[in-house]
């Protein structure tokens, strides 16, 4: 743990809206701890008090009845001493409890890490419980999301500066988030998944946490929902990351050991112990049931998925020469041009006409040098599911340099809203016949695709048929014009080929062992496949090899270790291929292949937000690209003999 001076003067302004005391701590760990470490302003924000039940458990003793004001109380101090354990090393570090009021009048709780202003947390209360239902969850959140009409209120938890509960409706909540956003003003947005995964429940597919029909709490859905509409009002550039739930529990695991158990001694501070703990200051020392360890019987400690796990900015060199780079902004396509080939040097990005991108946009380069981007966009965010749907887009130029079209919508593979909300974000790869392939998993976790044929025109939707996937995929065209689509099973990679150039597709066993995130595919001049992935549970980077005209995937046999997480990023250089890894600490890792020497890492420091690409400039240098916290561009070229 790296300790450092948390004034928020990094530059990077980062906030983090969440349900519950803890999301972050489960679900946007490590991502948290390098926020902190890298000296970002932090702004956590906790939506519900999180009383549940009112239950404090403590292992091994008799359950205490239920109070849900002292376990709201305790929580937050359990939060309290998990936040200064990331910044300072020691959990029992001062904060300064305050009150702040919103534009309304009403108060809420906002706490300060005394001396470390840079780190806050802020407090809305709102009560998991309705007036009416006792203590019977009812799911408040949710409703307050789907029925406008809907009244809830919050609750004040023992220990708050606030003193009275206040109402709270679906428009306030919105209202409130705004106002958070516009105050704070954050380059980094992290969030709950909006659309998460459907999920049948039977013998093979067992009860866990989540709720009967999807992968996730529903007040982790509700809050990203809300999320997502106060973002809509919200205009300073920012990039959003949206984070899985229970989603976890359903797939392997994915993160390197170390990490791991960084996770849990963060999560032991916020369980914390009744021993030496004045219950009447905040109701409870931290929320004892998770303390001890215990974390690791959830599923939940041992991966962090994104929504959008191959988000990477798109960088290429375009018609001219020029570095090119697309990424999403505010939820809109940002361009950036090189200032001259080979420069390193970027103008400010342009923004494209259209609002309501998610992360996932795939930017492709036609034969006559015309850019053509995909993304998946929320075409509606209201509380009906007619009136929540989602669907991918497409826009081109209509010559090269030119301006683009207006974005146009290629739909989704099915038409029910509930099933198009959970569309993954467009891959894309062009056949040997100029044939335009377009990817994306669907709410089956299998794969759909389209194609754009020469003259402009689309296919259906079909369904490849055959597994269930991860989200993210990778797609690429062999030296012979066959194409191929990549995913991570449950218990393997899955791989999809055509027959033939333009033939039909089909499921090609691998053989290959579990991978914990989505593979990354490259196909090499000599018509050989390279994939690199991570194992599931050790998250050791893994590379084999397709032969040219298929076979046995062979195993490259080099010695990566279990360094990070996340998707890879390959690219072809001379004499080798150039892999980057994002790494424990939040940078990246580059090691070469294929020179004849056994591969080592090198390190380029600074966060990144989502994946890294990998590209070549004009003068034939490799060139890593990411977006940084701060919501900006950052590409370095590698000297040769750094690659």
């Amino acid at each position: 743990m790296v300790q450092v001076s948390h004034d928020g003067s990094s530059g990077a302004r980062v906030m983090q809206i969440v349900a519950h005391p803890d999301d972050d701590l489960y679900f946007m760990n490590p991502d948290l701890q390098q926020s902190i470490d890298a000296n970002d302003q932090l702004v956590s924000v906790y939506v519900t008090s999180g009383e549940a039940q009112g239950f404090n458990k403590v292992p091994g003793r008799k359950p205490p009845k239920p109070d849900v004001a002292n376990y709201a109380g305790a929580r937050r101090q359990g939060l309290r001493q998990a936040y200064a354990l990331m910044a300072t090393g020691d959990t029992k570090a001062p904060w300064a409890q305050q009150v702040a009021t919103l534009p309304d009048g009403t108060p809420i709780e906002v706490d300060v890490l005394s001396r470390h202003p840079g780190i806050r947390l802020v407090f809305l209360g709102v009560s998991q419980h309705s007036p009416t239902h006792g203590k019977t969850p009812s799911r408040d959140l949710r409703r307050l999301w789907e029925d406008p009409k809907t009244v809830t209120r919050t609750l004040v938890g023992t220990g708050s500066p606030v003193r009275a509960a206040h109402t709270v409706t679906r428009t306030g909540l919105i209202d409130t988030l705004t106002y958070l956003l516009n105050s704070y003003r954050p380059t980094l947005v992290r969030t709950m998944d909006p659309d998460p995964d459907m999920q049948v429940r039977d013998a093979k597919h067992r009860a866990h946490h989540d709720q009967r029909g999807y992968s996730d709490h529903p007040d982790h859905t509700a809050t990203a929902l809300f999320t997502y509409a106060a973002l809509d009002h919200y205009q300073a550039p920012h990039t959003v990351t949206a984070f899985r739930g229970y989603y976890n529990e359903r797939w392997p695991q994915a993160l390197p050991a170390q990490i791991v158990r960084a996770k849990a001694n963060v999560l032991n501070a916020y369980g914390g112990s009744p021993k030496g703990c004045d219950d009447k200051v905040f109701g409870g020392c931290g929320d004892y049931d998770v303390g001890r360890d215990r974390s690791y019987g959830t599923g939940w400690l041992q991966r962090t998925s994104l929504r959008y796990p191959t988000a990477a900015p798109q960088l290429r060199q375009g018609a001219d020469g020029r570095l090119t780079a697309f990424a999403v902004l505010g939820g809109q396509a940002a361009m950036w041009q090189e200032s001259e080939r080979g420069s390193g040097q970027w103008a400010a990005p342009k923004l494209l006409a259209g609002k309501g991108l998610l992360p996932g946009l795939t930017a492709s380069l036609t034969k006559d040098g015309r850019w053509q981007l995909f993304a998946e966009r929320i075409a509606s965010l209201g509380p009906g599911p007619q009136d929540n749907r989602r669907e991918i887009v497409t826009t081109d130029q209509p010559s090269k340099g030119g301006p683009f079209r207006p974005w146009s919508s290629l739909g989704a593979p099915d038409r029910d809203p509930e099933h198009a909300r959970r569309v993954g974000g467009p891959v894309v790869t062009r056949g040997a016949d100029g044939t335009t392939w377009l990817f994306v998993r669907n709410w089956a976790k299998g794969v759909s695709a389209r194609s754009q044929r020469a003259d402009g025109t689309w296919s259906d939707w079909s369904d490849l048929g055959g597994a269930e996937v991860q989200e993210g995929l990778s797609a690429v065209t062999d030296a012979t014009g066959v194409v191929h689509v990549f995913g991570a099973g449950h218990y393997t990679v899955r791989h999809w080929a055509q027959r033939g150039p333009g033939g039909p597709f089909v499921l090609v066993p691998t053989g290959l062992p579990a991978p914990a995130d989505p593979p990354t595919a490259l196909a090499r001049p000599d018509g050989s496949l390279l994939l690199a992935f991570r194992e599931a549970r050790t998250a050791r980077v893994l590379v084999r090899t397709l032969p040219a005209g298929g076979g046995a995937w062979r195993d490259e046999h080099l010695d990566l270790g279990s360094r990070g997480y996340g998707t890879l990023a390959l690219h072809s250089i001379p004499g080798g291929v150039l892999l980057a890894a994002r790494n424990n600490d939040g940078g990246t890792s580059l090691a070469t292949l294929d020179t004849g020497r056994p591969p080592r890492w090198s390190t380029v420091p600074g966060a990144v937000v989502g994946a890294a690409a990998l590209t070549t400039d004009s003068a034939n240098r490799p060139v890593l690209a990411a977006l940084a916290p701060d919501a900006t561009l950052r590409t370095q070229a590698m000297p040769e003999s750094r690659a």
